[in-house]
């Protein structure tokens, strides 16, 4: 690959992107061709499957739970690698909230869809099962990175995948700000869908507190990254330790990281 691109293209899916040539503290790279977050692959026609094989993805890490995975399956070349790790049994992102639910929950608070991603993002950091989850993804980078590139998404590619971003980079030694606007990237890389959820939230006729929650349900947020680094620095005493000694990802593993992930 020569000219390389941080935001990739999928004409039925959306959210995908490399992390390759992001700079670490000790001016090493991350390799490209190697990491690809993204949303769900439900919608791939085998064009894109194939497409997506030739990229050099052989690993495809599901952090769904059960639910949205049996209402929208990935649609994957059968060559590549598929391993389901949920962060929780459940979604409760809500990133595919019905209208029902919706009515109910987010359709008399403006700041109710803001209230919930704020109290996820806690959960993101303190629950036991999401812990597990985040240190068997980081297993699976180290016992499957000699077979090509690993991709590893969830619904919308923005929060649990945001969150093993966040963590994965954070190992790699890249800088915070760095780290944080890749976070933030979501919100370009995913226009096309959060403009089509709020223009069916405008549809339903729920009014202005329901387009505001969703609006906030389908986005990233400066507030929710803080939620989580301020947790993670208040409650465990900083990044590194939280991965060390919550995640429990050994210095053998992040030495394994950064002999696979980085070069130069």
């Amino acid at each position: 690959m020569t000219d390389h691109q941080r935001v990739l293209s999928f004409e039925n899916g959306f959210n995908f992107r490399e992390l390759g040539g992001y700079k670490t503290i000790n001016g090493e790279s991350l390799k490209w061709g190697k990491l690809v977050r993204s949303a769900h692959l439900s919608y791939f026609t085998r064009a894109e499957q194939r497409k997506l094989y030739g990229y050099g993805v052989r690993t495809v890490v599901d952090f769904r739970s059960t639910s949205e995975v049996a209402a929208y399956p990935d649609q994957l070349d059968p060559r590549m690698k598929y391993m389901r790790i949920p962060v929780f049994d459940n979604d409760i992102t809500d990133s595919n909230v019905g209208i029902e639910e919706a009515r109910r929950v987010y359709s008399k608070d403006p700041q109710a869809g803001f209230k919930r991603m704020m109290d996820v993002y806690h959960q993101f950091v303190t629950d036991e099962q999401a812990q597990a989850a985040f240190h068997r993804f980081f297993q699976v980078l180290c016992l499957h990175a000699g077979e090509g590139a690993t991709l590893f998404h969830c619904s919308a590619g923005k929060d649990r995948t945001g969150l093993a971003a966040i963590y994965l980079l954070s190992a790699l030694q890249v800088p915070s700000q760095t780290i944080y606007e890749d976070y933030l990237l979501t919100n370009k890389a995913s226009v096309k869908r959060i403009e089509q959820r709020l223009r069916f939230a405008v549809k339903t006729g729920l009014g202005e507190n329901y387009w505001h929650s969703i609006y906030d349900l389908s986005t990233t947020n400066q507030c929710y990254y803080n939620q989580a680094i301020s947790l993670i620095n208040s409650n465990y005493g900083g990044m590194q330790e939280y991965l060390r000694n919550v995640l429990q990802i050994s210095d053998t593993m992040i030495d394994q990281l950064r002999y696979l992930y980085l070069e130069g």
